[in-house]
């Protein structure tokens, strides 16, 4: 099991939180990618709230743009986590009927691809160069399904070549202290991510293959990331997990197969609801939803899980679930869920 961890109820993936004793909670988690529409990488957080301290001024986009291409090191990393920042300020703008805040220059699709040529395939640039494919699938640009699969394929080098994974590690460490070969998978899902943005039928079929991916930590992000990308095989993918033998696999298949209206996934979402559920997957691992907050999560999204499939069938568990459950935010969400009938 990994011992990565992303949070599935923090808005902010710079501040993941960790279960007593050291232990990552992903293992206790699902991957519920519906919550924040724009995520971002932790480091360019990081790297963006340091720099924006100093700098004492905001820089415009083109400016932002500029920097990406021609900056140094640090500079072009706080301009990538600038602009992702400004695109997603752009886009609640726009839904709420309101002027872009972050006007883009005339010239903001030739500047971008010049910035991603400038970045070129140097594995220890990573992180910017999935900032600039945030940025192309935020603003629908042509080219942008492509330059996110192409992060989704970069660390197929380093696993299929273990010397090359060590020797970037090595540069990381002496260069810059952050790990930007992906060796923890973050690049990969947050990719994943930005194909959920494009409306594209193309970005289900690229996802899919990576349900057979050796790391855990992306298996689980794909299924959570496949309820935005319904396709010809997408159900049936996910439902093929619904009888997993982990139930933290099955539960995200439930919860995703919900979000697309599948009625196959209520079986798995009333195992998630009742408590003895995470009983015996702790009895064949203590360390899995060993704090109550991640039991809490689960079963709450199962709630919400049933509600959207809205089968009268399960209307007197959700009754149940609301008169009597011992966890007021399950109460809640049952409640919320019965009053939608």
């Amino acid at each position: 099991m990994s011992d990565r961890s992303i949070e599935v109820s923090d808005p902010d993936p710079a501040q993941p939180q960790q279960t007593p004793g050291g232990e990552s909670p992903y293992r206790n988690l699902f991957v519920p990618l519906v919550v924040v529409p724009f995520m971002v990488v932790g480091v360019l957080v990081g790297v963006f709230v340091f720099f924006g301290a100093v700098s004492g001024r905001e820089a415009s986009v083109a400016e932002n743009l500029e920097r990406l291409s021609v900056g140094g090191s640090n500079e072009s990393k706080q301009a990538a986590m600038s602009l992702v920042l400004q695109a997603e300020a752009n886009r609640r703008a726009l839904q709420a009927g309101e002027p872009a805040p972050w006007p883009v220059p005339a010239d903001f699709e030739a500047k971008l691809e010049s910035a991603w040529e400038s970045i070129g395939a140097d594995p220890l640039e990573g992180h910017k160069r999935l900032a600039v494919a945030q940025l192309a699938a935020s603003y629908k640009l042509p080219g942008a399904l492509e330059k996110l699969q192409s992060i989704l394929a970069l660390p197929s080098a380093a696993a299929a070549n273990p010397e090359y994974a060590g020797t970037l590690h090595k540069l990381r460490a002496a260069v810059s202290g952050v790990d930007t070969a992906d060796r923890d998978g973050q690049l990969r899902l947050y990719a994943m991510v930005g194909l959920t943005w494009l409306d594209d039928p193309r970005a289900a079929e690229i996802v899919l293959p990576y349900l057979h991916d050796d790391d855990p930590l992306i298996r689980q992000a794909v299924i959570g990331v496949l309820q935005h990308l319904p396709g010809p095989r997408t159900n049936d993918a996910l439902a093929g997990l619904l009888d997993d033998p982990a139930l933290e696999t099955r539960g995200q298949a439930a919860i995703s197969l919900s979000h697309l209206g599948d009625a196959r996934a209520a079986r798995v979402l009333i195992e998630l609801v009742d408590l003895a559920s995470y009983e015996r997957a702790r009895a064949s691992d203590a360390k899995k939803f060993a704090a109550p907050q991640y039991v809490r999560d689960a079963r709450v999204k199962a709630v919400e899980g049933l509600a959207r499939l809205a089968r009268s069938e399960d209307r007197e568990l959700l009754a149940r679930v609301a008169a009597e459950d011992a966890d007021s935010l399950v109460r809640e969400a049952a409640l919320r869920a019965v009053g939608t009938r």
